[in-house]
């Protein structure tokens, strides 16, 4: 029961402490490292927004290509 204890503790603290993990680890680098690591993750938020507009395009041209329903019949269908 304790050690159950302690590995849940340890898995909590790895993913709630990632944020402050990673203000640590910037406290303690330089510069030209902190570029870089902006760089890569205004690349990553970049991808992923870029994903999200490509799944928005494509159900957007789903809806054109199969067309749309009113609101009402939406509702009927799923039973609201």
């Amino acid at each position: 029961m304790r050690l159950a204890l302690v590995a849940n503790l340890v898995k909590m603290q790895i993913f709630m402490n990632t944020k402050q993990r990673i203000v640590d680890e910037i406290e303690n680098t330089s510069e030209e490292v902190l570029s870089e690591v902006l760089n890569f993750l205004l690349f990553l938020k970049a991808k992923e927004d870029k994903e999200d507009l490509e799944d928005a395009k494509a159900a957007l041209e789903e809806a054109v290509a199969v067309g749309t329903i009113s609101l009402n019949q939406l509702k009927r269908e799923l039973g609201l």
